[in-house]
């Protein structure tokens, strides 16, 4: 989760987009049927066929209240749909005042490991539980304690931090305004709640900077919901080789990249999973390597209001997770 100050940006929505990101990705309120629509009943049925018609009245009105409202029909332009998507997209996290708490399982070419991360006011503290399928040692722990306490206490890893989160915030907003224009949608069917589309990239469209020119060579599928107007899944790949100039990288082709979101409750969509395969470099987000994978879970809210203190506090009162039996495939004991 990214921030621009109170605004929050997830470059991991959009990451997949390029195969580098890490998050773009609120409320909606179920209607309620009109009761006071429905004829008034008589009190006393005098008949078997009267009672059986109130039965039949009452079942229907259950059945009424108890439904998902229907998404409105789906412009014919699947285009015009997507561009409604990434606006709900951006409005919703552009006033998104709230923290969470969650856990964080991540992988990556150096390590596995667990952490509990806990959003603040000035950026995420996080505290690792399990590295590479063990607990801490006593050494390690005391590393980890000492990270924690140097970004509690010392203004300028703070402001280091805050500038690092405000830059990635800012590289997805780009990234996520582009969309639309960067690409061609097609629908491509439904999979249960979700409408599915393809996309490919737009010949016509021409990048405003050399880091959005690789949207040029990305293709993939993405999955929305409807109703709620969120992306709930994208999936992509580079279907050719991909070289910036300026020392900005390169990509190779074949690369992947799989990015999920799901609601975690009252409307609140966050994401659940990012999955990159990527084979290169490439400079767009200083958070993010392209090659990795993440799992988000067990998200709680918090204070809007967390220093950095407080959340320092709160990660050393939570209890250990049980360790892994043994380190997962990949991983580089340290």
């Amino acid at each position: 989760m990214l921030k621009v100050s109170d605004i929050r940006l997830k470059p991991a929505l959009l990451d997949g987009c390029i195969g580098v990101f890490p998050q773009a990705l609120r409320t909606y309120k179920m209607q309620q049927a009109d009761q006071t629509s429905y004829p008034r009943l008589k009190p006393l049925m005098t008949s078997g066929t009267q009672f059986t018609r109130l039965l039949l009245l009452l079942l229907a009105v259950t059945f009424a209240q108890g439904q998902k409202p229907a998404a409105k029909p789906l412009p014919d332009d699947a285009g015009q749909f997507i561009r409604a998507v990434i606006q709900n997209e951006i409005s919703v996290q552009e006033n998104d005042r709230s923290h969470w708490m969650y856990k964080l399982h991540r992988e990556d070419e150096k390590n596995v490991q667990d952490r509990q991360v806990i959003e603040t006011m000035r950026g995420n503290l996080a505290r690792t539980l399990v590295l590479n399928g063990h607990s801490l040692t006593p050494e390690e722990r005391a590393r980890d304690d000492e990270r924690m306490r140097k970004l509690v206490n010392d203004p300028k890893e703070q402001a280091r931090i805050e500038q690092r989160e405000h830059d990635d915030a800012q590289q997805a907003q780009l990234l996520l305004k582009a969309f639309p224009a960067a690409f061609v949608f097609k629908y491509d069917g439904e999979d249960a709640d979700l409408v599915r589309l393809k996309f490919t990239p737009n010949p016509h469209y021409s990048p405003p900077n050399r880091k959005l020119a690789v949207l040029h060579s990305l293709a993939g599928t993405l999955w929305v919901d409807p109703a709620a107007l969120h992306v709930a899944k994208i999936e992509g790949r580079l279907f050719e080789d991909v070289n910036l100039l300026l020392g900005l990288g390169h990509l190779d082709k074949g690369g992947a990249f799989g990015v999920v979101q799901k609601n975690i409750g009252d409307g609140h969509w966050e994401i659940v999973s990012l999955d990159l395969n990527m084979h290169g470099r490439a400079v767009f987000f200083k958070t993010i390597s392209v090659k990795q994978k993440q799992t988000f879970s067990g998200f709680q809210r918090v204070r809007d209001d967390l220093t950095f203190a407080q959340a320092y506090e709160m990660l050393h009162t939570l209890d250990q997770p049980a360790v892994a039996a043994r380190p997962q495939q990949g991983a580089t004991q340290k």
